[in-house]
């Protein structure tokens, strides 16, 4: 096992349009080809830890990044896959003012998402509110109902193209699930960020202000100072770079993994 004095790089990776192909339905996505290669290639480097986070379920997020020796965080780090088989799960007083919350406002959402080409998803520490489907009207109506029902609720609310999510406690963001890995693997060096959304910009922000590295999706960055990659290969591009991964060592790990696979 890597002890912490030879840790030298941790990369955290959102999933949603981090990993995933542009436009991907949220129940049909997995990993970009291109992703996953890199993912791979981190992973084998000695010196360096490699994670998924996302606001996802852990078991639905596990079930799309089939990558060994990658630690996966669920609901935003409230629970992890340890690599080895381990997991570990957030309990406490943080469980119980959850569930108070949730099972207040849920049954209300459920009633906010009764509009054409919306989808309510429960995700236990939030509720994702699917609007690919959707056209404008439906949309501008779930927001204008949203204002009203979470108003004077101590919640946050983050959205992107196609998803609104309700955080039921606004402390579960993307920096905690990133800041949980690091408190567990005693880990006080480098890390790299790479997000896509205004969730994953709490992430990148925390990474920042530890001195390191953010990552963001999309030609205009979500956070001061973050660099902009525009798709998954500019993304594989900038990762390569920072990992020092040359084309040598692509086709040398490349052999490798054609030789354990044999």
């Amino acid at each position: 096992m890597l002890t912490t004095d030879s840790l030298k790089r941790l990369w955290i990776f959102s999933f949603d349009r981090t990993l995933t192909a542009a436009g991907a339905c949220y129940s049909k996505a997995r990993l970009h080809r291109v992703t996953r290669q890199f993912l791979e290639e981190l992973a084998a480097l000695p010196g360096h830890r490699v994670a998924v986070l996302s606001s996802r379920p852990l078991d639905d997020l596990v079930s799309r990044v089939p990558i060994e020796g990658i630690y996966l965080g669920g609901s935003c780090g409230t629970e992890w896959h340890i690599p080895g088989g381990e997991s570990m799960t957030l309990s406490g007083k943080p469980k119980d003012m959850l569930m108070e919350t949730r099972d207040a406002l849920l049954p209300t959402l459920r009633e906010v998402a009764d509009l054409p080409g919306v989808e309510l998803e429960d995700r236990r520490w939030s509720a994702a509110l699917h609007t690919q489907e959707a056209n404008t009207k439906a949309r501008q109506t779930l927001f204008a109902r949203l204002a009203a029902v979470l108003k004077g609720w101590r919640v946050a609310l983050y959205r992107n193209t196609t998803m609104v999510e309700i955080q039921f406690l606004p402390e579960i963001t993307m920096a905690f699930g990133a800041q949980a890995l690091c408190r567990f693997l005693g880990y006080r060096g480098d890390v790299v960020c790479a997000g896509s959304d205004e969730n994953d910009a709490t992430a990148l922000r925390w990474a920042l202000n530890q001195g390191g590295t953010a990552l963001s999706l999309g030609r205009d960055p979500l956070v001061p100072g973050a660099r902009p990659v525009v798709d998954v290969r500019s993304l594989a591009r900038h990762v390569r770079d920072l990992a020092g991964i040359d084309e040598h060592h692509r086709t040398r790990m490349a052999g490798r993994r054609l030789c354990n696979a044999a």
